[in-house]
């Protein structure tokens, strides 16, 4: 190949071009060699192209294969045909069901993000009031978006009772958290589960119903569905559920988690209403009886919150929370050291070494200084000098409980000792802020301004 070129150019010329003078050999031995080295040239570049060419075909077809079989807009069409392929086969219901599966007024299109740990993929829907959620138990695929519908929607079976479902629920909830009336609970649950409002439980709801208390944010959502911070679900269809879209999806603080400057952040009544919301979210959620009855937020609380027009602190998503119960399930049997009780980043047990078993003595001990942090960076700024002396003295008490080593000692914690002056510290911060609030509700929203006091009916023991 790389001589072919010469010997094409010096057959077509005649025999006496060859005894020419020394003069004129000379000047085609040195056109010779230029074109030799010209030729050279070309074949390096030529071959750099060529391998070129090789690398980038080899990068389209790995993205060709990468979007032919893992959609890039988070398996949107892969939920869609599931549900709405298991809702034509009758074995789910929900009122997202005719809207997603039927009109088609409802179409994921609009991918916010997925969550990889929980399986979840986010999608807000056309009007941009409500965010869908769709669990993925088993990643889908193009070539088999359904699965096997049966295996997914299994309970209960053909020909099953009411009385079957309700001990289900009565187990599942008694090994995710132990209520102190967990058929209060159910009874909500199995009237969520009446989509039709027939006052009946069909197979299709009941299925339904089953396949979304497996998963953990639903079954939170639910726990908590009448505290304000908790965003209301609006709807489902099969394990595709609807939530009310939180309108502000942060906190007021920027990257590097410093409040926004004074022209862009809300007013200060209105960052106490905010820093309200949180410790009334932390309190419903801190109980101290029994560690096991206690519901951790695996997250910071920076990120966990935003709010809504009236400046009510809402919760983002709830998939970060879980009970200490379903955490020790979740981790090892055995361990050797701390971290072989990691349950993620944020969230870990201890290892008690002379047993071998993870324990949650110590589990995010400075949560409380976390909050008291986060309440200080929200409100301090803006505030008056009376103000700050009154929540500085609280600041400091949380700082103090934080260190108290006659509280913390050995991977021990005084529980009634934790109890007493948590609880004191929580109260305080609260009766600070809304004796400063209560009657100042025009600057923030024209809602009532009376101070909630109500408890959950799904109360942790």
């Amino acid at each position: 190949m790389i001589s072919y070129p010469l010997r094409e150019y010096i057959s077509s010329k005649k025999d006496d071009d060859y005894h020419q003078s020394s003069s004129s050999s000379s000047s085609l031995n040195y056109s010779s060699t230029k074109t030799k080295n010209n030729l050279n040239n070309n074949y390096s570049n030529r071959f750099i192209c060529f391998i070129l060419s090789l690398i980038l075909l080899f990068i389209f077809s790995t993205l060709y294969s990468y979007y032919s079989y893992i959609d890039p807009t988070c398996f949107n069409n892969e939920c869609t045909d599931f549900v709405c392929k298991a809702y034509s086969e009758g074995l789910i219901g929900g009122q997202l069901c005719p809207d997603l599966c039927t009109t088609k007024t409802i179409q994921l299109e609009n991918c916010l993000g997925e969550h990889k740990q929980f399986e979840s993929r986010l999608f807000d829907n056309n009007e941009g009031n409500q965010v869908i959620r769709c669990y993925l138990k088993h990643p889908l695929s193009k070539t088999n978006p359904s699965g096997d519908l049966k295996k997914h929607f299994y309970f209960p079976e053909d020909e099953s009772t009411l009385e079957k479902l309700y001990i289900a629920l009565q187990q599942h909830i008694q090994k995710t958290i132990q209520l102190d009336n967990p058929d209060i609970l159910i009874e909500d649950l199995l009237k969520f589960a009446d989509f039709n409002k027939d006052d009946k439980i069909s197979l299709s709801e009941a299925r339904s119903l089953w396949s979304l208390v497996q998963i953990d944010e639903f079954f939170y959502t639910i726990l908590l569905s009448d505290k304000v911070y908790t965003p209301k679900i609006r709807g489902t269809c099969g394990h595709i559920f609807a939530i009310e879209k939180v309108i502000y999806h942060n906190l007021p603080f920027d990257d590097k988690q410093e409040l926004y400057p004074s022209s862009e952040r809300p007013n200060w009544f209105q960052r106490v209403r905010l820093a309200i919301g949180i410790i009334e979210f932390y309190s419903d959620t801190w109980h101290y009886q029994d560690t096991d009855q206690h519901l951790y937020l695996c997250q910071p609380l920076i990120k966990a919150f935003g709010y809504d027009k009236d400046y009510e602190a809402k919760m983002l998503k709830l998939n970060h929370l879980i009970s200490s119960k379903s955490i020790l399930s979740r981790l090892p049997n055995r361990c050797k050291e701390t971290r072989d009780c990691l349950y993620d980043s944020y969230c870990y047990a201890s290892c008690n070494i002379s047993t071998n078993s993870c324990q949650m003595k110590q589990f995010n001990k400075d949560s409380l200084n976390e909050l008291c942090s986060l309440i200080s960076s929200l409100i301090r700024p803006d505030a008056n000098s009376t103000f700050i002396d009154d929540l500085n003295r609280i600041i400091d008490e949380c700082q103090q409980l934080f260190n108290d080593k006659t509280i913390y000692s050995n991977n021990n914690i005084d529980l009634i000792s934790l109890q007493i002056r948590e609880t004191l510290i929580l109260q305080n911060l609260k009766n600070l802020l809304w004796t400063n609030i209560e009657y100042q509700m025009n600057k923030i929203t024209k809602k009532s301004t009376k101070k909630p006091t109500s408890l959950s009916t799904h109360s942790v023991k």
